[in-house]
């Protein structure tokens, strides 16, 4: 079988795919919740996210996510990140009672402890902009009935 993905593979492109069984450990389980890789072409790797907010808040994020994607990689596969709004998949390693279906706002979302003090920022923000979005739906509906 490796003689048959050297010939057909010589750069090892293919190892990108590998993205998927590590997606969640990299971004962690807040972030996997909402947005999951669903495709790649010509080293761009595609994301569908839940919602128009965290597409926006994870547009900051690209270059820190290629770095670190592509350092578990081994190699420079991912040369960009396109987010696309739509539906994703719970994650199978995150347990249903984890995943909140509902956007009401509440208490904060439990981030991961993050090492990188400038992309834990990010992530707050994202956090923050939810919240901010699920209140702003509520009080829009209040105001229809």
């Amino acid at each position: 079988m490796r003689d048959v993905l050297t010939r057909i593979d010589p750069d090892k492109h293919l190892r990108v795919f590998e993205v998927w069984n590590f997606w969640n450990e990299i971004v962690g389980e807040a972030l996997a919740r909402r947005a999951q890789p669903s495709g790649y072409r010509n080293g761009v790797l595609f994301i569908t996210v839940a919602a128009h907010a965290w597409m926006q808040e994870l547009q900051f994020m690209k270059r820190p996510l290629c770095e670190r994607l592509n350092a578990r990689l081994g190699s420079e596969l991912i040369r960009d990140i396109d987010f696309v709004c739509g539906p994703i998949e719970t994650p199978s390693s995150t347990p249903e009672s984890v995943a909140p279906k509902s956007t009401a706002p509440g208490p904060s979302i439990p981030l991961p402890e993050i090492d990188n003090p400038e992309l834990a920022a990010v992530f707050q923000r994202v956090v923050e902009a939810h919240r901010r979005q699920a209140r702003g739906a509520k009080n829009r509906s209040r105001r229809r009935t």
